[in-house]
């Protein structure tokens, strides 16, 4: 499996740790926020498309539906970097860690996939809530952004559900 090109993010070596995200109420510690919920979005898309291409056992429909799920993840990369770019903050000004990506491609079968990527999904929506809320009166429109993202994670949780409801 080919790591896709993470361009324009700093990806930390292997097995090596991001620095400490900062504190929230800062400009510096948004931007760490926005910057790994970008990244994560990127490597969700990538993920969704390298399962709907991999996994024969899926069924058709989740197959398509991952499709679909990588274009939603591609708004929200889109979202979070427009942010990035309207704050004045680089993206490679950090480097993140793509141990998600190399969590993701490690799973054996649909199933595996499926339920593995809801669960980061699940806890990338409440990191997103707890910055809507902890960001509110700090930066509103990143606030907004969060929120916008968190509700719509709702649905890609509820895929995996769907078809694995055991």
């Amino acid at each position: 499996m080919q790591t896709p090109d993470w361009a324009p993010f700093e990806v930390c070596a292997a097995g090596a740790r991001p620095e400490p995200t900062r504190p929230i109420g800062t400009r510096e510690g948004v931007g760490d926020r926005l910057r790994a919920a970008a990244f994560a979005e990127l490597q969700a898309r990538e993920a969704f498309l390298w399962a709907a291409r991999t996994f024969g056992d899926a069924p058709a429909e989740l197959r398509e539906a991952w499709t679909t799920l990588a274009g939603a993840e591609q708004r929200h990369l889109d979202m979070l970097l427009e942010r990035l770019r309207a704050l004045g903050i680089g993206v490679a000004e950090r480097a993140v860690s793509d141990r998600l990506w190399s969590s993701l491609v490690g799973c054996g079968s649909a199933r595996e996939f499926a339920l593995f990527i809801a669960n980061a999904e699940e806890r990338g929506r409440l990191a997103g809530e707890r910055f809507r809320q902890a960001m509110v009166g700090v930066d509103p429109e990143s606030a907004r952004v969060f929120g916008l993202i968190a509700d719509e994670e709702v649905a890609h949780v509820a895929l995996a559900k769907r078809y694995f409801s055991d």
